[in-house]
């Protein structure tokens, strides 16, 4: 039995994680379709504004020169009712020598073609963001790939001004290769340089350096940022989501570990949260995210100039943080 005997009529991968969506797609045309016939016995289509009789009319006709011939639907979720209606119809009769690969970011399980699908959950695959210690391990075997050392501690201050998103880190990953060159060293101030705000850090290090009282390095650093066309929103959910969680560990008490694992942090970058969440008086946690609410108000109205409210509340927050 050949491996491409295996593969189902149809499967539907899902998630926020696209990078490991597209590498799984990868290699299941690597399987079905015989080098050099990808042109001719693998097709793709987007949902956006697309004619499903055309997906219905390639997935009908034999491959060209393979085993199977794969069609792959991007952005499921885009498709029309009616579209969507008519490849529900069509599910059953997929041909012996096609498989259908549909990929979204969400599913509605809702639906009734969703509700089908998932009637045979083996062929139904979710792939959401990894937890900040698999990204961390994920990018050590990466960097060792691009031929550059980088030490989990830079590693860590990567995912945390980042995120998990694979897709997202490995293309930051590889221009951290470019701008350090083979058998470089990264450290945490190349980070800083290529997706932060030079040498004053990244985003990841604003609402810490407001918990800590560092009013003059966070308005620097908040400065820069605007300088290097950071979103206001972006700036604006760091701020809040730091200060959310730090209350979120007062309240509770809880240690770096248990913060770590409720919020997917990395413990390293809990720590520091949880220690300014213990020094700073509770009343003051809640008038800090008062300000904050009243920014994204302020923001939301376009009343003033985005930058002006930015700027007033980091020094808001830092004189609450600082006592004053």
């Amino acid at each position: 039995m050949t491996q491409s005997s295996k593969i189902s009529r149809y499967y539907l991968f899902f998630g926020s994680d696209e990078y490991s969506m597209v590498n799984r797609v990868k290699s299941l045309v690597k399987v079905a379709i015989e080098r050099g016939f990808e042109d001719f016995d693998y097709d793709v289509f987007d949902g956006r504004n697309f004619d499903i009789a055309q997906l219905i009319n390639t997935a009908s006709t034999p491959p060209f020169g393979s085993p199977l011939r794969v069609v792959h639907l991007r952005n499921l979720e885009k498709l029309s009712p009616k579209s969507l209606d008519l490849l529900d119809r069509f599910m059953p009769k997929i041909p012996e020598r096609t498989t259908l690969v549909m990929t979204c970011k969400k599913v509605d399980k809702r639906k009734k073609f969703f509700k089908s699908l998932f009637a045979r959950e083996e062929n139904c695959v979710g792939f959401e963001d990894p937890p900040p210690e698999k990204a961390v391990a994920i990018l050590k075997k990466k960097a060792t790939e691009l031929g550059f050392d980088i030490s989990d501690k830079t590693l860590n201050y990567l995912v945390e001004t980042v995120g998990c998103n694979l897709g997202i880190l490995e293309q930051e990953m590889v221009k951290l290769s470019l701008f350090g060159g083979p058998d470089s060293v990264i450290k945490d101030s190349d980070i800083a340089l290529m997706i932060g705000a030079g040498a004053s850090g990244t985003i990841a290090d604003l609402p810490a350096r407001i918990a800590v009282g560092d009013t003059g390095g966070a308005l620097r650093l908040l400065s820069e940022l605007m300088l290097s066309r950071e979103s206001e929103g972006t700036i604006l959910f760091r701020i809040k989501d730091y200060f959310l969680k730090m209350n979120a560990a007062r309240a509770s008490n809880a240690n770096a570990w248990a913060v770590a694992r409720d919020y997917h942090m990395l413990t390293a970058s809990a720590e520091p949260l949880v220690r300014a969440a213990r020094k700073l008086a509770s009343g003051r946690l809640v008038n800090c995210l008062k300000y904050i609410y009243e920014a994204e108000i302020e923001l939301k109205s376009a009343g003033l100039k985005k930058e002006i409210v930015l700027l007033a509340l980091v020094s808001r927050l830092g004189a609450e943080v600082a006592g004053e």
